[in-house]
């Protein structure tokens, strides 16, 4: 069992409490490993959102303007039809009154005024519309220029159809991002350990502290800590292992998700147990001095991010 919690402890726990919780992205990022923050592609989907839907808007009025200007050019189609129809007839009508006046040079002066008369009434209604007709052809014939054409519209709505694919992929990519598990405190991490940080080895080559006659690689950070002290997870996750081997003596692993590991390796016991969900800061174990590649009370202190070590020294103030 873990002896009484110190200060540090305490005061680890309630910041953790008030922390901004920062997912795994921000994580990544700072091992400069690409990842997608769920805040950037939000923002980029709400600013394809609002592009597709001018877009759209754009795309809608131009087809309703253009099936206006259909309508209008239809209608103005069937209006100059009935034109050419009282056209024709008031040509067979003039027709029809030159001929009966070619034969009524023979009739009464009252009755060649009275064709005179007819002729020249119809003569002005043919003029007319003859010139009705001419003012409606040109303004039919002049499309006004805000009119698009078919092939702008077509080329309008392919556009639209692209764009469209790219706010499913940039949803898509929203969504996946949202997956991201959040880890409590990243940027302002504090340590695994209830108690400040005192690093007795780096991450990286060294020599060897067993053999003491080789460089070799060393995949962690030591923090020296007595045997007892509280270690705490250093991110939300489950626990994936707790076991005991050789060199590492007790030891725990935790899985944070999104690729990222934690090892917490020579520890004098554990309280955890495998598939346990845990939070940032909670004990999960007491620093020891088991294993073959111990050579003193400390804590060795692992991270991995897509099954490669790297170095927690970044994440760990020192």
């Amino acid at each position: 069992m873990l002896r009484t919690l110190p200060i540090a402890l305490v005061l680890l726990l309630t910041f953790a409490a008030v922390a901004q919780a920062e997912n795994a992205s921000v994580l990544l990022k700072m091992y400069g490993i690409s990842a997608t923050d769920p805040v950037e592609e939000e923002a980029k989907l709400s600013l394809l959102e609002e592009e597709y839907s001018v877009k759209a808007s754009e795309v809608s009025s131009n087809t309703m303007l253009a099936a206006a200007y259909e309508l209008m050019s239809q209608y103005s189609e069937e209006v100059l039809a009935g034109m050419d129809s009282e056209i024709y007839a008031l040509s067979d009508e003039l027709n029809a009154i030159e001929a009966a006046m070619g034969a009524s040079k023979e009739q009464d002066v009252a009755t060649i005024m009275e064709l005179d008369s007819q002729y020249r009434t119809a003569a002005a209604r043919l003029e007319e519309k003859r010139r009705l007709r001419d003012e409606w052809t040109e303004a039919a014939q002049a499309q006004p220029l805000d009119v698009p054409s078919q092939e702008k519209l077509e080329q309008d709505k392919s556009s639209l159809n692209s764009l469209g694919d790219k706010v499913d992929r940039q949803r898509q990519k929203y969504e996946q991002a949202l997956e991201y598990p959040e880890l409590g405190e990243v940027t302002s991490f504090k340590s695994p350990l209830a108690i400040p940080v005192r690093m007795t080895s780096g991450y990286g080559v060294r020599l060897d502290p067993i053999t003491r006659d080789r460089m070799t690689f060393h995949s962690g950070m030591d923090m020296g800590a007595p045997i007892g002290t509280a270690v705490l997870a250093a991110f939300n996750g489950y626990v994936e292992e707790a076991s005991r081997n050789e060199e590492l003596g007790y030891y725990v692993i935790l899985n944070h998700g999104r690729g990222i590991k934690t090892l917490y390796g020579h520890l004098s016991g554990y309280q955890v147990e495998q598939g346990q969900q845990v939070k940032q800061y909670e004990p999960i174990a007491e620093s020891g001095n088991t294993g073959s590649r111990s050579t003193g009370p400390h804590l060795h202190f692992g991270l991995f991010i897509n099954g490669r070590t790297v170095d927690p020294g970044i994440l760990v103030p020192h």
